[in-house]
């Protein structure tokens, strides 16, 4: 069976992109060329390099997460992302795929595991985000970045 890739669903206003694809891996450079592009443009406080940087890695955790932990890598199941723009200075972005969704808070408190290769994606997101939350069931994660007060 072909691969549904780059078959992103997009809308945009002046402060909000929504993403919508089918669940694979190929699709989430895609997603994130398109959350850059719409960045750059529509918000200002997000022009150093770091700060870019920082969205990207964490978004690209929380998209992976969703593809291959929460719809199990499935093309029939999608992964939405939301990102809105407020006051200019803060970003707030959901990432919600249509998987069973995770024991969140067993993670929570969770360090950095050094020589582990997986398990980093809490840690990463409390290192560059200002908060960061999960729904009850899970599979919706809520992230928020102030540009006036981190990086």
């Amino acid at each position: 069976m072909a691969r549904e890739t780059r078959k992103l669903q997009i809308t945009r206003t002046d402060n909000m992109l929504d993403i919508r694809f089918p669940s694979c891996l190929e699709n989430i450079d895609a997603a994130c060329q398109v959350v850059t592009q719409y960045l750059l443009f529509r918000l200002a406080a997000v022009q150093r390099p770091d700060q870019m940087f920082a969205v990207n890695l964490v978004m690209r955790e929380g998209l992976t997460n969703a593809v291959l932990h929460g719809n199990k890598n499935d093309i029939t199941k999608e992964v939405r992302v939301t990102l809105k723009i407020v006051d200019g200075v803060s970003l707030f972005i959901e990432i919600e795929d249509q998987g069973n969704g995770f024991d969140w808070r067993k993670h929570k408190g969770s360090e950095f595991p050094l020589a582990a290769d997986h398990g980093r994606g809490i840690p990463i997101m409390k290192t560059y985000f200002t908060r960061y939350a999960y729904n009850e069931k899970g599979n919706i994660l809520f992230l928020h970045m102030d540009f006036t007060s981190r990086i």
